[in-house]
């Protein structure tokens, strides 16, 4: 299967016409209501260019604020890297990853993702198992020991290469509210993506796992086969993602550094 180009829900929405969406998306309302108020960004079609793009235009008619990606764009981007150690100077902020500081000049351009999951859904691993999975340097084995926790993904250019580094307040130990407010102070030219934050975390979908057929498990969402699919086509590492992860890419993808740069 080609590379699908995907057509992406990119909230917030204008008032949407309900009834003509769900006609378009093949839902009932009460689902289709549901794809009008989830908070972030999801797959609503994977097809070709051309169709892709009459999709994307059809929701944009009906009130959908909408996206098309190139399922590339989702590939190419760096997987987690946790800092193992976070500090605020004059000038930086200075993370340790996997033995290397890094230096991130506040008036640096920097795209942050935050992940959040609801206080009452916080089932993690055990720091011994993310030191492991940091230590095989395996981004999929990364990204799959650090789910269902807060963390906050800094996207930066790093010599000229894109960077990302994750902050997991609960490995390092650090005071999440203080870490967000220090940074929100510091750095000058932060666009920071909240729309995961209190978004439950779905487990992907798995060939004879448990049925995924609510509402909210419906075409493309997170957790079906045909997002697994489209997934991966577009690289096998993608095909069993976190959705944290998944979603960190998309909300990068759909503004990226460089794309509303404030100079």
């Amino acid at each position: 299967m080609e590379i699908p180009t995907l057509v992406v829900s990119d909230p917030p929405h204008r008032e949407v016409d309900l009834e003509v969406a769900a006609a378009l998306l093949d839902l009932d309302v009460f689902s289709t209501r549901l794809k009008e108020n989830f908070a972030a960004p999801e797959v609503m079609l994977a097809s070709d260019p051309e169709k892709a793009s009459r999709f994307a235009a059809q929701l944009q008619v009906i009130g959908f604020n909408a996206s098309i990606l190139d399922g590339a764009t989702l590939r190419d981007l760096p997987w987690p890297d946790p800092a193992s150690s976070l500090a605020f100077d004059g000038s930086r902020m200075r993370a340790t990853v996997r033995e290397r500081v890094v230096d991130i000049p506040y008036e640096s351009e920097v795209v942050g993702v935050h992940c959040r999951p609801p206080g009452d859904d916080r089932t993690r691993r055990t720091n011994v198992e993310i030191d492991r999975a940091v230590a095989s340097d395996h981004g999929p084995t990364i990204a799959a020991a650090i789910q269902r926790r807060s963390i906050l993904d800094l996207y930066f250019h790093d010599g000229g290469s894109l960077r990302r580094i994750t902050i997991v307040p609960d490995w390092l130990g650090a005071d999440e509210e203080g870490v967000m407010k220090e940074l929100l102070k510091r750095t000058k030219r932060l666009r920071l993506d909240t729309r995961l934050c209190g978004v439950r975390p779905r487990a992907p979908f798995v060939t004879g796992g448990a049925a995924h057929d609510g509402p909210e498990r419906r075409r493309y969402s997170f957790g079906t086969l045909l997002l697994r699919e489209a997934l991966e086509s577009i690289s096998p590492d993608l095909r069993a993602v976190p959705q944290y992860e998944f979603g960190s890419r998309l909300a990068y993808a759909l503004n990226p550094l460089g794309s509303t740069d404030g100079d």
